[in-house]
């Protein structure tokens, strides 16, 4: 099969021929119909600091999907050949504390999807068979493949309790265009987006945001003298620091950006004298999060996000697109 791989401990990828993987007793095999591109996949192929701490070459990057089983192991009986499927790429024991206590995403022994094994882009991916989310066969693939950022999402907006507060949310990728919609949809008074890049600001509009800031030409802390709540999503260090200074005291943070390098916070003067409540967010609780994300795909809709479709041959042009802000969302079509 034709997949894309980190093969060495440098920037970029390849396109390889590899065997289909055969699936473990409690795996199933996928046929991958659609897998998009993440900003984490793009750290991956620009190997900056996190992923030469994290990732292992050679491996095949990629973790948003949809696609059909094609193949079930010994011991897999909830599922069936054939099922529409999308997939929960937090990878779980199940028998650690913290899976007993209920927060199976934040495992003891957690191994994500294309970060630490095998991913999606590829024309087959084997996994668990407990991390499949069996679809609406009425939702496009092409839609099936955003369950999986829309959940980071939602997980980041349910953890800010929105409903009747003032809302900033710092980055214009799609995940943070997606976290204004579901703002919007939970019932935050305001929601403002703060980002680089006009035509991503302008799906932020369509999406639901209130207003739009580029942070390239216009003051942040000039236009936002206060927020109730901000949801970090872009990992900028100058993002973050004006996110602190915009809370009123009491305010709560939510940390989902991943910066390229460990920052410096003023922890004493940002949170403790504010009485600030810092949230960091990984990942969506199994399987609450997507029941909510299904719930809520009933009145947003995703296809705005949805600039580019590409054969997976062409991944790179499809990585310098996101990269370069000349898309916002890029599918990559494996067969």
């Amino acid at each position: 099969m034709k997949a894309v791989a980190k093969l060495t401990s440098a920037p970029g990828a390849k396109l390889i021929d590899v065997k289909i993987p055969a699936p473990a007793p409690k795996e199933v095999l996928i046929r991958v119909a659609a897998t998009s591109i993440c900003g984490t996949d793009l750290h991956i192929y620009d190997w900056n600091e996190w992923a030469q701490k994290r990732i292992k070459p050679p491996q095949i990057l990629g973790h948003e999907l949809a696609g059909h089983i094609e193949e079930l192991g010994d011991e897999v009986d909830s599922l069936s050949v054939g099922d529409y499927i999308s997939v929960e790429t937090h990878f779980y024991c199940g028998h650690c504390k913290t899976c007993r206590n209920n927060k199976p995403h934040i495992c003891d022994n957690l191994l994500i999807l294309g970060v630490d094994c095998d991913g999606s882009f590829a024309q087959y991916v084997a996994v668990p068979e407990n991390v499949i989310w069996v679809n609406d066969p009425a939702l496009p693939s092409e839609i099936a493949t955003l369950q999986e950022p829309f959940g980071n999402a939602v997980h980041a907006v349910q953890m800010a309790d929105v409903a009747g507060k003032r809302v900033v949310i710092f980055g214009d990728g799609p995940i943070g265009i997606m976290a204004a919609s579901i703002a919007k949809a939970e019932g935050a008074e305001t929601v403002l987006l703060v980002g680089l890049s006009d035509a991503r600001l302008k799906k932020g509009m369509i999406m639901g945001a209130d207003g739009v800031i580029n942070a390239q030409r216009e003051s942040v802390e000039e236009i936002i003298k206060r927020t109730d709540v901000v949801l970090e999503m872009s990992g900028s260090p100058i993002a973050i620091k004006q996110g602190f200074n915009l809370l009123e005291n009491g305010g709560i943070f939510v940390a989902f950006g991943l910066p390229d390098a460990p920052i410096p916070i003023d922890i004493s003067e940002e949170i403790v004298f504010k009485e600030v409540t810092v949230k960091g967010v990984v990942g969506r609780e199994i399987f609450s999060t997507w029941e909510r994300g299904q719930q809520l795909l009933q009145r947003i809709d995703l296809t705005p996000l949805v600039t580019h479709q590409l054969p997976l041959t062409e991944y790179e042009r499809g990585i310098e697109l996101q990269k370069n802000y000349e898309a916002v969302k890029v599918v990559l079509l494996p067969h």
